[in-house]
């Protein structure tokens, strides 16, 4: 230490330790540092910032940051800094006292420097503001002392900004300009890194959207503008058609062909206000359209407030008019105008109206025609000429009216003044007219032309009655005689003459200027010899009477000579009468006489026309022949000619009556108890089948496979889902196996890309369907164990009854659905419903104490059967009647359900002071009574459980009126449910059973799909959406107001809208109560899917199902558990198959040889299993039959004979002799049969004792029959006498049973393929999950290696290639950091020897480590990163590696974080 301080010159102080160590005791390295230190605290104690300077600069003194500019700041805080620690110290000095409690420590002054260089730099960000300097302040910022994290060069402006503003924001806040502290820059920088980043993406955000406007996407610029980025008030998906014309017009127009952000947030905003009015014109709700419509984001101009109602309905016409368009901006502000306008002109109109109203009482006739010929009086054809007549009729009308409303102030209306002006002038034009045609008469009668006088009277002005053209003459001469009177009397030769109009009202008429005028001339006189046309009406009537008296008596010349005839025909009639009377007195006489005449008149003629025909018979009979022969020939030809012409009508008529006569037939074979056996022979094709059933029923197949297979791949697929949420989950934690992660991401993408393929056709030379009897004898008794499983649930319903709820959930469905083909077909579907009733009733017989414990107890065959018919066969039941309501509720984004009086009063709050900008008053902590107190709670309150009530009615209707659209098997469910409980609890009321169905059926059933309808495929969601809070929010309420009707529960409280929701749910509860009483009233399955106890017999194809090797395995362990509970008797079916399989084989047995490694891929492969009944008489001896296989063959036998042979009755066909020619068409059908058989596919055929009794002769057919029906009736089939009748009644149910099935078929293929089509969107929808799962363990990986390969390009040596890098550690120096514990038969002492090397294998997350004795390569081991993860996790804290060397997994992951992911 002296020799140090020797070196500055420095004597040596008196101090016995230095920083807590002896002086003699320091090392070279840190006396040295020591002593520069001591050098510092002697420069600054002398005040030479030269010195300080030097011994600052001394690289013995390890300071770093040093700047040379800030060297007498330096000296100055560190000398006060020296002489604060000198005096604290000074009263505390000793012998042992250390050097550093008065003196500086190296840290200390390290740490002053810092500060005075942060300091420094921050008065430098100070003034870099002051100059706005940006380039200044960039430097400044990125000086190491202050340390700023996330700057970039490219953000500068916004740095400036950013911190101005907030330098602005602290002298606010303190009263003082203070530089920015070192934490708010790094806030600031933070802030403009962000604001940054906005204003880039706001760039990319408007670019999009100006490129969208230059297409013709509308839903493409919708999307666009949606972006958050743009920062733009709200859109409107519905009118993307209209955002996406307006901003391209608006584009166009722009100075660049590009919009800028503050331009689309201006034409946005005005476009949503524009889009909200078009949605209130389709509403037509004023209230909702006033407001909107002065909106100073629309900007529309001349709005008046008066008129919002002619707004509305102007703009609705026009909406209407325009059809779905949406009404533009244009378009709204001219409608406004042009209502605007139509108010102004109505009340200029009405100004105009009252000063014609004013000139009428005042009889001004100026006054009158100025009011009238003003333009905004709208008045049309109004002529001056007419204004006395105007003035006439108007005061008609007035007086009109006034009489009529008995009110003497009256006004005329425009309608009123249009009207009489219309009239006056009408009156006005037909006045002149008819002094124009009077004066024509006058004219041409003092003319003396008769055809003119008469052209003129004919005149339709004139309105003449009575002219007759034959008068002409007589109508010039009586008219020229009046004239020439009126000439003697005296003439004034006047111009003037005065008209009176049939309604009494006189018309001046000049005859020179040829005018007239509806008011009195000055110095009036009219013309002395004028005629008006009254006077020649007159004339003309006399004339025409006098010609029409002549003209009678001209025209009845022919009755004159018709009353002469009468008169002779009188006196001809009285001597014709005289004669009479004589002969009839005479009448006897006469008739004797005609009556001799005639006799000899005939018998004349008879006797000559006898004498011709003898002498001419032949040729009598000849022709009498021809002409019967041509009789009858003509009538058939017109008879076969009118069937040709009609063939068609023929045709119908044929087949009507035909088709009636099948139908009768039908008719007996469906209705009639007993039908006769030749309506039964007709319709025995029906249960042959022919290539149509063939193709139908292997379509089918393939399609039920299909399903099956579908529906298992998705079961798989979101059960592999599930253990990748797991898995990527355990990952985020850095404690799951990212390996087995990736593993199991690249298993489910090879199952997207090839589906599941038959893996078992593959090995079919090997393992459970191999070619060998033991193998053989295995998989049959499979089939028998599976088929009895099948048919008789009691087996399975204990199983699940026996499991524990916790185990049983699970593998019960995988087993339960795989052996019933998830229901794909009816018998299935009725199997599988026999299934769940008998297991729920046996929960209910040894498992519920009391109806309620069924609701807590949670049974698992409830879970199943829910779960099932929820998906059942890939069908959404719920999403048919559910999902359209709840789209619905979930698209309508304005709803607010919120029924909490704190949170109604808290949102009133916020909402208030956001839209005044002001604090209110009220208090924000209130009690729920508080907040009731204010009426703008109850009211929202009253909307909220209003609107409530609405959507939950809208969900109910769904529910109630798709009765038919509940799958059946949940419905008789739902009644086998009541009618058990009922059963064993008789004194339970039907309230508390139908709570009890209630809760199965909409609780367990609708509820959760209610609640979380995405989680359930009941509405359309897109991978990766979710449902907002409020919508989540909105469903459950209406899932929460059901569940209470359903189970009749009344929510708690006092308040009015409590009580309004009680009164709610108990309307709503009789409503369910009414729905599950429909709910519970279905058929029997056996009717609904027309089974009996025959059935089995007659399907056409043994069943199939496809089921894995675990289940399989597993299956049959657990009975073979509970074997003894189940099967307690030792002749029982299930006990007799189990001890022919013997004991659980294991998975390589099964599989064979070449599957020897147990994994779990192995154990997913699938076998497909033909079931058969071990117990089948077909399987037998012919000697031991039971009653349905020989009914069964029987009735085969039966209809063999019957189409072949016919006969009145069965008896009578049995015991007559077939003769060959029957043989022969029996041996023709018989081979028919067989080459049918040889081309149905395998699954199809029928079985073997079947086709060996088509073998059989006509004859041996019947007395096999004969036996067989003996047999049947001592085995109590058929009950005697009507044995014969009994059978055939069988075989009529069984062709009425084949007809269903067909219809069943062809109905079950749409519904198959309709499926089908679903489950492979669903495929589709899983697909893209696991896409999505991918790129997230792909981007892991990623970072989990992205030090690593930094690493190795820095490791790439001299000739390109890169190398990887390895860690070597030795086995004492793993031992120091606790990794190795001990390695097995090796003292610790040659730890030294043994070198690992662990170096990055190829794959990602491996390492290849390599252990060394001595220098010798000794072993390699392969450790996988994600199995130490793995370890960890399960908690393993001690590993082997080599089967040697124990290791400590927790610091071996450490050891690998730290030296290869840096972590």
């Amino acid at each position: 230490m002296k020799l140090e301080l020797d070196k500055y010159g420095i004597q040596m102080p008196a101090f016995n330790k230095i920083g807590g160590i002896l002086t003699n005791e320091l090392s070279l390295d840190e006396a040295a540092v020591h002593a520069a230190v001591i050098a510092i605290n002697e420069a600054v104690d002398r005040g030479d910032v030269g010195l300080t300077a030097v011994a600052l600069r001394n690289p013995a003194a390890l300071l770093t940051h040093l700047q040379e500019a800030l060297m007498s700041v330096y000296q100055e805080v560190l000398q006060q800094t020296r002489r604060r620690k000198a005096a604290g110290a000074a009263g505390q000095r000793g012998c042992s006292e250390d050097m550093y409690e008065e003196y500086l420590t190296q840290r200390e002054i390290q740490e002053h420097i810092d500060t005075v260089n942060v300091r420094s730099a921050v008065e430098q960000v100070d003034e870099a503001l002051d100059a706005a300097d940006e380039l200044s302040l960039l430097s400044t910022l990125q000086l190491p002392c202050l340390a700023l994290r996330g700057l970039s060069t490219e953000n500068g402006p916004w740095y400036l900004d950013q911190l101005l503003l907030d330098r602005q924001q602290k002298a606010l806040d303190l009263g003082s300009v203070d530089p920015l502290e070192p934490v708010e820059l790094q806030e600031s920088i933070s802030s403009a890194n962000q604001e940054a980043q906005r204003a880039r993406n706001l760039i990319i955000a408007v670019q999009r959207v100006n490129v969208s406007l230059r297409g013709n996407n509308p839903r493409h610029t919708m999307n666009c503008l949606m972006n958050s980025d743009l920062q733009l008030p709200e859109v409107f998906p519905s009118a993307a058609t209209l955002y996406h014309h307006e901003l391209q017009l608006l584009q166009r127009r722009a100075t660049q062909g590009e919009l800028q952000q503050e331009e689309l947030f201006v034409a946005v905003e005005m476009l949503s206000a524009v889009a909200l009015i078009n949605q209130a014109l389709e509403e037509g709700k004023l209230q909702k359209f006033s407001p909107l419509l002065v909106s100073p984001s629309v900007g529309l101009s001349d709005v008046d407030h008066a008129l919002m109602d002619r707004y509305l309905e102007h703009l609705a016409g026009v909406k209407q008019q325009i059809g779905r368009d949406w009404l533009t901006w244009n378009q709204l502000q001219e409608g406004i105008n042009s209502v605007n306008n139509s108010v102004q002109d109505e009340q200029q109109q009405l100004l105009a109206v009252g000063l014609i109203n004013e000139a009428v009482r005042s009889r001004n006739l100026q006054q009158l025609i100025s009011a009238l010929m003003l333009p905004s009086c709208g008045v049309e054809e109004v002529l001056p000429a007419n204004t006395f007549r105007y003035l006439t009729l108007l005061t008609r009308v007035r007086q009109h009216k006034a009489q009529v409303s008995k009110d003497s102030g009256a006004e005329l209306w425009l309608a009123d003044i249009q009207e009489a002006v219309k009239q006056a002038n009408q009156q006005s034009q037909k006045a002149l007219k008819l002094s124009l045609a009077v004066a024509a008469v006058n004219q041409a009668v003092k003319e003396n032309q008769v055809q003119q006088t008469l052209r003129v009277l004919s005149l339709p002005e004139l309105e003449l009655r009575g002219i007759l053209s034959d008068c002409a003459a007589e109508y010039q001469r009586e008219l020229n005689v009046l004239i020439t009177d009126r000439k003697r009397s005296g003439e004034n030769r006047s111009s003037w003459v005065r008209l009176r109009l049939n309604e009494g009202s006189l018309y001046y008429f000049h005859l020179k200027r040829l005018e007239g005028s509806w008011e009195k001339p000055s110095a009036f006189m009219h013309n002395s010899i004028f005629i008006d046309q009254h006077e020649i009406q007159a004339v003309v009537s006399s004339v025409s009477a006098s010609y029409n008296r002549s003209v009678l008596w001209q025209s009845s010349e022919a009755l004159v000579v018709r009353l002469q005839a009468w008169c002779r025909g009188f006196l001809i009639r009285r001597q014709l009468d005289a004669r009479c009377r004589y002969l009839i007195d005479q009448t006897p006489a006469v008739v004797v006489i005609q009556s001799h005449w005639r006799r000899l008149v005939q018998q004349r003629a008879f006797r000559q026309r006898l004498q011709f025909l003898y002498m001419n018979w032949r040729a009598v009979v000849t022709i009498q022949a021809f002409v019967k022969m041509w009789l009858q020939r003509r009538k058939y030809l017109g008879r076969l000619n009118f069937f040709r012409h009609n063939v068609d009508a023929v045709i119908k008529i044929q087949a009507f009556f035909r088709a009636n006569r099948v139908r009768h037939e039908y008719r007996m074979l469906v209705c009639s108890d007993t039908p006769p056996l030749p309506v039964l022979r007709k319709f025995l094709y029906l249960l042959e089948l022919g290539d149509g059933d063939i193709r139908e029923e292997a379509e089918l197949l393939c399609l039920r496979e299909e399903v099956v297979r579908s529906i298992r791949f998705n079961r798989e697929l979101e059960a592999d889902l599930d253990l990748m949420d797991l898995k990527i989950g355990l990952l985020v934690r850095n404690k799951a196996t990212l390996q087995e992660v990736v593993s199991q991401c690249k298993k489910l993408t090879k199952k997207n890309k090839e589906q599941l393929s038959d893996l078992m056709d593959v090995e079919r030379s090997k393992g459970l369907k191999a070619l060998s009897r033991e193998r053989r004898d295995r998989l049959e008794a499979y089939q028998h164990l599976f088929y009895l499983l099948q048919t008789q649930p009691m087996y399975l319903a204990q199983v699940i009854f026996l499991m524990p709820q916790s185990g049983s959930t699970s593998f019960m469905e995988r087993l339960v659905f795989s052996l019933f083909n998830y229901g794909s077909d009816r018998r299935e579907a009725f199997l599988l419903l026999q299934l769940f009733t008998e297991a729920l009733r046996h929960e209910i017989r040894l498992k519920v104490d009391k109806p309620q414990d069924v609701v807590t107890g949670n049974p698992t065959v409830i879970k199943m059967l829910v779960n099932f018919y929820r998906h059942a066969r890939g069908h959404n039941a719920l999403r048919d009647f559910l999902g359209p309501a709840l789209q619905d509720v979930l698209l309508d984004r304005t709803l607010s359900i919120r029924t909490d009086p704190v949170e109604v009063y808290k949102t009133w709050l916020n909402q208030t002071e956001t839209q005044t900008g002001n604090k209110s008053s009220l208090p924000y902590e209130v009690s729920p009574e508080e907040a009731l107190s204010h009426p703008e709670v109850q009211r929202r309150m009253d909307i909220a459980i209003f609107n409530l009530k609405n959507l939950t009615d809208r969900v109910l209707k769904a529910i109630t009126s798709n009765l038919n659209k509940l799958p059946y098997g949940l419905r008789y469910t739902a009644k086998v449910l009541r009618d058990a409980l009922k059963m064993k609890f008789p004194a339970a009321n039907e309230e508390e059973l139908y709570k009890i169905v209630g809760n199965l059926v909409y609780y367990r059933y609708m509820n959760p799909a209610i609640v979380a309808p995405d989680g359930f495929d009941v509405v359309d969601r897109s991978a990766g959406s979710a449902l907002q809070p409020e919508q989540r929010h909105i469903l459950g309420s209406i899932a929460r107001i059901l569940q209470h009707a359903a189970a009749n529960k009344h929510f708690h409280g006092d308040g009015y809208q409590v009580r309004d929701l009680n009164q709610y749910i108990s309307q709503v509860h009789s409503k369910f109560r009414r729905f599950l009483q429909s709910v519970c009233d279905v058929p029997e399955p056996e009717d609904r899917f027309c089974m009996d106890k025959y059935s089995e017999l007659l399907i056409v194809n043994r069943p199939v199902v496809y089921i894995s090797v675990s289940e399989l395995l597993n299956t049959h362990k657990l009975l073979l558990e509970h074997q003894d509970v189940m099967c307690p008797d030792p002749s029982d079916p299930l006990r007799l198959i189990l001890q022919d399989l013997g004991p659980v084989p294991s998975l390589q047995d099964l599989l064979g040889e070449s599957s020897a490694d147990p994994g779990s891929e192995f154990s997913k492969f699938e076998v497909s299993l033909t079931l058969s009944n071990k117990f089948d008489i077909f399987n037998e001896s012919d000697d031991k039959p039971d009653a349905r296989g020989l009914l069964l063959s029987t009735k085969q036998l039966i209809i063999d004979v019957i189409r072949t042979q016919s006969g009145d009755s069965l008896s009578d066909i049995l015991r007559t002799k077939t003769s060959p020619g029957q043989e022969v068409h029996h041996d023709w059908l018989m081979k028919r049969r067989a080459l049918q058989d040889a081309q149905t596919p395998e699954k199809m055929k029928r079985n073997q004792s079947l086709v060996a009794n088509g073998n059989l002769s006509l004859l041996e057919k019947k007395r096999k029959i004969l036996r067989s029906l003996h047999r049947l009736e001592g085995l109590g089939v058929l009950k005697p006498p009507q044995t014969e009748n009994q059978i055939l009644q069988m075989i009529a149910k069984d062709i009425r049973q084949q007809r269903l099935h067909r219809q069943r078929r062809g109905a079950e293929l749409l519904k198959l393929r309709q499926t089908l089509c679903r489950l492979q969107e669903k495929s589709s929808f899983h697909s893209e999950q696991v896409d999505y799962y991918k790129h997230y363990i792909t981007s892991c990986l990623d970072n989990l290696t992205t030090s690593r390969k930094l690493t190795n390009k820095k490791a790439a040596d001299g000739k390109g290639k890169k190398k990887l890098p390895t860690l070597s550690y030795s086995a004492a120096r793993l031992q120091e950091k606790g990794v190795l514990l001990e390695i097995e038969d090796l003292p610790a002492t040659q730890f030294k020897n043994v070198v690992f090397n662990i170096i990055p294998g190829p794959e990602k997350g491996s390492f290849s480590v390599k252990a060394q004795f001595l220098g010798v390569q000794m072993e390699e081991f392969l450790l996988q990163y994600q199995d130490l993860l793995q370890l960890q996790y399960e908690g393993v804290a001690v590993m082997k590696m080599f089967d040697k060397a124990k290791v400590n997994v927790n610091l071996l992951i450490f050891l690998l974080n730290k030296k290869f992911f840096k972590k």
